[in-house]
């Protein structure tokens, strides 16, 4: 290489021209490998700080580009065979076209119950000819038994007493089922693993899952119960409120291995029902030919609320953007991306320079002499930064390219994992032509980090660099004070100004983009917040040094050489400091917006049971309270064999009509609510009515005093509640008895339990409680939601304020004095003993969900039901950690000539240990408060920025999870400090001193 770049040296014309360009060059690149070599340790970690920062972004890119319904999975719910899955929704017809993705629908589709949907001929007079289309029916859970005395074939109507009669709850379970006619069940169905697919309507294949849970084999017969309609409905509709209370069984004919519990049949019952009675239940078809089914085909069906999953779309049919439906985009999330984006981006991009420029600012130190021989043999300043540039160039792009090899290599074995996509899909999704810019980042950013060593060696005094020790300043001291009052005053200064433009940014109106709004100031004050932020603390942890250096005379010896050192070798010293304090801040800045944001959604919805002591089980296919009591007892009593449930309290609510669209019931349906009632919870009349388009701001719901304000409904507080599956039940109004509340697991729940023996009531919102009672609206369901105007009584109780609590809660006794007389049973509260082991609830839960398919827990403990929650904190407190033990090991390659001079005069190996710990922990102390402060306060700005734009709730709290901030910084300080010392530790030869 050298002797060509000589060779070409030697050229004219335009080629000497550039030859001459790089004959300058060659005596740089020269030296630059020459110290990179030499020092391989330094230049080691030097390509470790970029090559890993860069393996992160591309892992996190592909983790975030990969399409969650990416085309390989969708493609492989198409049955072999068939062009296309065809979904014929129940939605309302309208001049608006079902705007699906090429991979199907976009999301939760809302059916009109009494909408009929689009039948096979209407769909195939948008279908090429030749293409046939075979229907086929999916049910939401049934109850799969073996308890019966039903023969294959028999059908009848089950009913809840039958139910509660005639089943064991041994040999009882849940399942799903899959109905076609014979050449479409071929497709639909896997092979079997045992027996043979069936032959006639009274056969099944079940999957080996359902087989073991009920000890069945081939040939043994099978019923399976579809429960009475709970209301919810999936991508088959009302579905289940057609085939409700049905019952009919099998023989299986066949087993397929799989671990769900499932099964597959001819059609004959969901079939024959559905067809009398089609109205809001969605159909599914397969669509088989030899003709591909096209986007423009697709579109013309989703005129009739059809989508289509087609085979030749996916594959070689792809619609570009320009064909397909616009996306919806909700301008409060684009800003709030924004911020979170903004910040990280500049975070991320200084602790990169911070972590980086140290190493550079070691490599000028080491090469000092060198540098001083260079510029006493005519070296000019341009020569002098380029041969730090250079290095910072090379060791960029180095770093560049090993990280773009490491990042592929997550993003093809770990990223298809964790977003359960295949590897081809992960690198079709990638956008490749971001590397380019990412390689150029990351050259940029090692020509960036070795500005300030540049500068500093451009200045170089010849003279100076060849001495031991520079010489003082030459500057005037009247200079010298005034740029040390300038370096004690900037860091605030600066740190005011971020203040000022955060508050201004929040001032401001919040732009409104879908109205063509400009968010370029708000922009603008974003990036000035954090920008003056990151400086400001630069220039602050370079006063405190200077500062520290001064105060530290009075220090012990080892304490004093660690100041000294820091405020001599401050271009060192900073950035390692800061890299630290960024990285902490990083850390602190996402648990706290974590932490907020759990605050905020506790906030907004209700939960019935807390902690970790106390959960709720009740039944997964409810069917009446009497089936379900039954259930969820025989749970129970087995949970208190394996564990130490102390307690068990049922809960109840008011009931609700029947759920139930047939258009063969509509007398019941007009009959049932006439006795049912319904009561609500009102707030007092001074309180304002909001209109519509608003409701009650949640400070007035949780700080009792609080006025009540009606707020934009983005901002309102969303009043839903958490957990508990409540079928034909008033989901507002739990009734439940004085014990049932003491096992709710509220720090209160005592003085709620005596309230509600005592006939009062307990509510969730603050504002309703006025003087130590509350007003409650009655009125028959057929009247709606009661209200002051359509109330038939008004009824005025004792009631107590619980935060987080279920929006009404009383007793059997005080409801059934309201004039209410039935009941829905939920399930049981259960209570596990104070002093049980760790993680006793967990495992409960575990069995339950393995063991009990019948019955479903209830629990709520917050950040601990999502611990995956605190997963970037960890990672990013790794890197913090990382971060504070590269920057030890960059600045004992400094250090170690100050210790073999130390070591030549007699200092012992424990003092040069403790000259070492000190300086590790100088970084440390500088670094972690200040790094913990900035992420409190980023944490704080950017909550303060949600509240501001009304995103998913009022963000009244910011929370910071004080126990794991602590921990974060305990755990990131003690660990470094044990590792400084292994890694400061003095080297064994210290008897000989390099020059260089």
């Amino acid at each position: 290489m050298m002797a060509r770049i000589r060779r070409i040296c030697q050229g004219h014309g335009i080629a000497g021209a550039v030859g001459s360009g790089l004959c300058r060059w060659r005596p740089v690149l020269r030296m630059g490998l020459r110290d990179a070599l030499r020092h391989r340790m330094r230049t080691f970690f030097s390509v470790l700080l970029i090559m890993l920062p860069v393996a992160a972004l591309i892992a996190g890119i592909s983790a975030t580009t990969a399409v969650a319904a990416n085309r390989e999975r969708t493609l492989s719910t198409i049955p072999s065979g068939a062009q296309a899955v065809i979904t014929a929704t129940a939605v309302t017809r309208s001049n608006q076209p079902f705007p699906q993705l090429p991979e199907g629908a976009p999301g939760v589709w809302i059916d009109d119950v009494g909408q009929v949907p689009a039948t096979a001929d209407e769909m195939l007079r948008h279908l090429p000819k030749g293409i046939t289309l075979l229907p086929f029916y999916q049910s939401q859970k049934l109850l799969a038994t073996t308890g019966t005395s039903m023969q294959p074939g028999e059908q009848s109507k089950a009913g809840a007493q039958v139910i509660v009669s005639r089943k064991s709850i041994a040999s009882t379970t849940t399942a799903t089922m899959t109905e076609a006619g014979g050449t479409a069940l071929r497709q639909l169905m896997p092979a079997p693993s045992s027996g043979r697919a069936p032959q006639d309507d009274t056969e099944i294949v079940i999957s080996t899952a359902l087989a073991n849970h009920l000890h069945l084999a081939v040939g043994d017969t099978v019923a399976f119960t579809a429960p009475p309609f709970q209301g919810y409905m999936n991508t088959s509709g009302r579905i289940s409120d057609v085939i409700e209370d049905s019952q009919r069984a099998w023989r299986v004919s066949g087993l397929v291995d799989d671990a769900d519990n499932r099964a597959w049949c001819l059609d004959g019952w969901m079939s024959t029902m559905v067809e009398r009675d089609h109205a809001g239940v969605d159909g599914h078809y397969l669509a088989v030919g030899d003709r591909p089914i096209t986007w423009d085909q697709i579109r013309k069906l989703n005129t009739l609320q059809a989508f289509v999953v087609s085979r030749h779309v996916l594959t070689d049919g792809y619609p570009d953007p320009s064909d397909r439906y616009p996306v919806s985009v909700d301008p409060r999330i684009v800003l709030d991306r924004a911020v979170a984006l903004g910040i990280m981006a500049l975070l991320g991009i200084a602790t990169m320079l911070c972590l980086i420029t140290p190493a550079f600012s070691v490599s000028t130190d080491q090469q000092r002499r060198t540098l001083g021989l260079a510029a006493a043999s005519g070296a000019g300043p341009r020569d002098l930064k380029r041969i730090v540039t250079a290095q910072g160039m090379v060791i960029g792009l180095t770093g560049g390219v090993l990280g773009t090899a490491l990042g592929a290599a997550v993003m093809m074995l770990v990223v298809p994992r964790y977003r359960s996509i295949s590897i081809s899909e992960t690198l079709a999704s990638f956008p490749w032509s971001m590397l380019g810019l990412i390689l150029l980042t990351a050259v940029v950013i090692g020509y960036v980090a070795t500005l300030l060593p540049a500068r500093r060696v451009s200045r170089l005094n010849p003279v100076d660099a060849l001495k031991d020790n520079p010489s003082e300043s030459h500057h005037s001291p009247r200079r010298r004070r005034v740029a040390a009052i300038a370096l004690r005053v900037s860091g605030p200064l600066l740190i005011a100004g971020a203040l000022a433009c955060g508050a201004v940014s929040l001032t401001l109106p919040v732009p409104h983009l879908t109205h063509g709004d400009s968010s370029s100031v708000h922009v603008l004050l974003f990036v000035a917040t954090v920008a003056l932020t990151l400086v400001g603390l630069i220039q602050l942890v370079r006063s405190l040094t200077v500062a520290a250096a001064v105060i530290g005379r009075i220090a012990p010896l080892s304490l004093r050489l660690a100041l000294r050192d820091a405020s001599r070798h401050h271009h060192r010293f900073v950035p390692a400091a800061t890299a630290v304090l960024i990285t902490v801040t990083v850390a602190s800045y996402s648990l706290t917006l974590v932490g907020s944001a759990f605050a905020n959604d506790r906030d907004n919805n209700g939960a019935a049971v807390i902690g970790d002591r106390a959960m709720i089980v009740s039944v997964s296919v409810p069917i009446s309270n009497d089936y379900d009591r039954m259930v969820v007892a025989d749970a129970v009593d087995a949970l208190a064999k394996r564990y130490p449930i102390t307690a068990h309290q049922p809960l109840y609510a008011a009931a609700m009509p029947k759920a139930d669209y047939g258009t063969d019931r509509q007398e019941t349906q007009q009959a049932e609510p006439q006795h049912l009632l319904i009561a609500r919870a009102l707030l007092p009349q001074s309180a304002p009515e909001c209109s519509t388009d608003q409701g009650q701001d949640t400070a007035s719901v949780i700080y009792p005093g609080a006025p009540v304000r009606c707020v934009d409904a983005s901002a309102a507080n969303h009043g839903s509640m958490h957990g508990i599956s409540m079928i034909n039940a008033d989901t507002e109004m739990l009734v439940m008895s004085g014990d049932a509340m003491r096992l709710s697991g509220y720090p209160n729940a005592e003085q709620a339990a005596r309230m509600i023996d005592g006939g009062g009531v307990v509510v969730n919102n603050a504002a309703q409680v006025v003087d130590g009672k509350v007003e409650l609206a009655v009125a028959p369901m057929s009247d709606g939601l009661p209200d002051r105007s359509n109330a038939t009584d008004i009824v005025s109780k004792p009631a107590m304020f619980i935060r987080g609590f279920y929006p009404l809660a009383m007793s059997e006794q005080t409801a059934r004095g309201l004039g209410f007389t039935e009941f829905r049973y939920i399930g049981e509260y259960v209570n596990f003993a104070p002093r049980s082991e760790f993680l006793t609830m967990d495992k409960a839960i575990d069995s339950i969900q393995s063991d009990y398919p019948l019955v479903q827990p209830t629990e709520y403990r917050g950040l601990r039901d999502s611990p995956s929650a605190l997963l970037p904190t960890l990672l990013l407190a790794v890197f913090a950690l990382v971060a504070t033990v590269v920057s030890l090991l960059l600045a004992r390659t400094q250090t170690q000539r100050d210790m073999a001079t130390m070591h030549a005069v007699g200092a012992s190996p424990g003092f040069l240990k403790r000259v070492g710990f000190a300086q590790a922990s100088l970084i440390l102390m500088t670094g972690i408060p200040l790094g913990m402060v900035t992420g409190l306060a980023l944490g704080w700005f950017h909550v303060a920025w949600n509240r501001r734009i009304g995103l998913d709730g009022a963000w009244l709290h910011t929370d910071p999870v004080w126990p794991v901030q602590v921990a974060l910084v305990v755990s990131i300080a003690t660990v470094a400090l044990l590792l400084t010392t292994l890694v400061t530790r003095p080297p064994r030869n210290l008897t000989r001193r390099t020059i260089d």
